[in-house]
C-alpha cells in the first residue's frame, strides 16, 4: 500500500508505518516495532503517542510491559468526519470574520444622453431577480421630454422580464400623465408626493446601490455603492412613502 495515501489524510511518515506494522503484525510490544520498522527508539515511542492521541492505536499493560495494536481502519473515518464537523462549525466564525471587514465605496459618474442610458442598463443588470427598486421620480418638467419618457418605458419592461418590484414616488402633478402610465405595470406600486413637492433630480436605490440622476441639457448621473450610505437613503425613502398618497 503507497503510505502517501494515509500522510494525505494527515498522518507522519512514521505514523504510516507503524500504523500498518500493528495492523499486520497485531497486538505487540516496542521491541518488534523498533527492530522491524527500523525507525528510533525515541520516534517510536513519540509516534505511538502520537497515534494513541488519535484514536489509531491502543494499548493495554502485561506483565512484560505496554502491548499496542492498531485499532480498527474505519476511525481513520471517523477521524477525517471529526475534522469535516469542526469545520463545519468554524464555517458561520469566518463568515463574521470576512464579513467584518472595512467598508468600501465605489463611485462612477455617466455624462451625457448614451451614459444615462448606460447607468439605467446597469441598475436593471446589477439589481436582482425579485428585488425591490425604491425610486424617486423626477418632477414633471422632466417627464414632458418625449425622448426620456420613451426610453424609460423600454427599460423598465426590461426590468419586468427580471420580475424586480418598483415602488415609485411622483409628483402629484403626474398623476393623470405618467403616473396613469407606471400604474399599470406589472410589478410597480406608484405613490404622490403633496403638490409642491419638487425633485429635479431622480433617484434610484437598491441593494447597496444609490444612483442619482439629472435630466437636463447635458444628463449626468452619479452612483454610489455603499452600504451604510444605500440603507439611510431607505430610510429616507421609507419615511416619505408613508406621507405620499
Amino acid at each position: 500500500m503507497e503510505t502517501k495515501e494515509l500522510e494525505d489524510l494527515g498522518l507522519t511518515r512514521n505514523e504510516v508505518i507503524i500504523y500498518l506494522f500493528l495492523l499486520k503484525k497485531g497486538e505487540t510490544t516496542t521491541g518488534p516495532i523498533i527492530k522491524e520498522t527500523k525507525i528510533a527508539n525515541s520516534r517510536v515511542y513519540e509516534t505511538l503517542n502520537s497515534l494513541i492521541s488519535k484514536g489509531l492505536v491502543l494499548y493495554n499493560i502485561q506483565k512484560d510491559g505496554k502491548h499496542f495494536s492498531a485499532s480498527e481502519p474505519k476511525m481513520l473515518l471517523e477521524k477525517q468526519n471529526e475534522k469535516e464537523r469542526k469545520i463545519q462549525k468554524l464555517i458561520p466564525e469566518l463568515e463574521e470574520i470576512r464579513n467584518k471587514k472595512q467598508e468600501t465605496t465605489e463611485t462612477a459618474v455617466y455624462e451625457g444622453y448614451e451614459g444615462f442610458k448606460t447607468a439605467f442598463k446597469k441598475i436593471i443588470e446589477d439589481c436582482h431577480k425579485n428585488e425591490t427598486i425604491f425610486i424617486l421620480g423626477f418632477s414633471e418638467q422632466q417627464y414632458k421630454t418625449e425622448s426620456l419618457r420613451l426610453f424609460l418605458s423600454n427599460i423598465n419592461l426590461k426590468s419586468q422580464k427580471k420580475k424586480q418590484k418598483l415602488k415609485i414616488l411622483l409628483n402629484q402633478e403626474t398623476r393623470e400623465t405618467l403616473g396613469k402610465d407606471r400604474e399599470k405595470e406589472k410589478y410597480t406600486e406608484v405613490r404622490y408626493m403633496p403638490k409642491r413637492y419638487i425633485s429635479p433630480a431622480a433617484m434610484d436605490i437598491f441593494q447597496d446601490y444609490v444612483y442619482i440622476f439629472l435630466w437636463e441639457e447635458k444628463p449626468f448621473v452619479f452612483m454610489i455603492k455603499n452600504k451604510k450610505i444605500a440603507e439611510s437613503f431607505k430610510t429616507y425613502f421609507h419615511f416619505l412613502w408613508k406621507l405620499a398618497k
